[in-house]
């Protein structure tokens, strides 16, 4: 088991459960006990958990680094937004382009527009669900390969960002969990890091959608600098159009 994996798995427990002792983690990951100290170590050092008498709680003041959510929890959480959002970026289209969709719950809000494009896009994905709805509305769909992440429906890993490396898009959608004027654009999920890179190096335009609740969170992974990519987001409030506007371009939908 990877350590991104192993995280994702203790945060996904602490998160449900509040407190859990080192012995039921341990027997979740089936791992030593010091690989396990090592891993929650690392997780403490983020700011997403803390170590008690026998186990650790979750931090549950705010905090600065954000954990990984579930694809369902995320896909309840700013709906409206998310689609006022995906109205604004397939404005951005002509219709024809080669386009390539990140997985995640603000992309995801896309697809039943591009189904309305004429004519149709060409549409590469790394989300297996991303890939079901676009092929049901019969828009050519291309899948990335690569080991398949639970949580999330992508495909990740070393031979899916080979595979995105030998491709070229006019245009990628790429989701994020957190904006930050420092950081940057980070997610919390090295190897799902890794794929947003290679996508936005090998795009001639470079979309981020993102409602305005990511703007000030840092995520454990950098995906790219501000300046490098264009935001396509909700209404931001008169101080995030302040802080953030000064360095990188902000799209911004209005509320539908």
């Amino acid at each position: 088991m990877m350590i991104a994996e192993r995280h994702e798995k203790i945060m996904a427990l602490v998160q449900k459960r509040q407190r859990v002792s080192m012995r039921t983690l341990q027997e979740l990951l089936l791992v030593s006990v010091s690989t396990l100290r090592r891993d929650l170590e690392g997780l403490e050092q983020m700011g997403l958990i803390r170590r008690v008498h026998g186990g650790v709680e979750l931090v549950t003041e705010s905090h600065v680094i954000q954990a990984e959510t579930s694809w369902t929890e995320k896909r309840a959480v700013h709906a409206a937004d998310k689609r006022t959002i995906a109205k604004t970026a397939v404005h951005q289209l002509h219709g024809g382009e080669i386009i390539y969709l990140d997985a995640g719950t603000t992309t995801s809000k896309l697809i039943p527009f591009l189904g309305q494009l004429k004519p149709a896009p060409t549409v590469i994905t790394n989300s297996v669900h991303h890939a079901a709805q676009l092929a049901d509305l019969m828009v050519p769909v291309i899948v990335i390969g690569g080991q398949v992440k639970l949580t999330t429906n992508a495909t990740i890993g070393a031979a899916a960002v080979e595979q995105i490396n030998r491709l070229s898009f006019d245009v990628c959608f790429v989701g994020i969990n957190s904006i930050d004027q420092q950081a940057g654009i980070t997610t919390p999920d090295l190897e799902e890091a890794a794929i947003k890179r290679a996508v936005l190096h090998q795009s001639n335009q470079r979309y981020i959608v993102a409602d305005s609740s990511k703007f000030g969170q840092t995520s454990f992974a950098k995906v790219a600098d501000l300046d490098n990519v264009t935001i396509i987001t909700d209404q931001l409030t008169p101080q995030q159009t302040m802080q953030f506007s000064e360095l990188t371009t902000i799209i911004q939908g209005g509320h539908s």
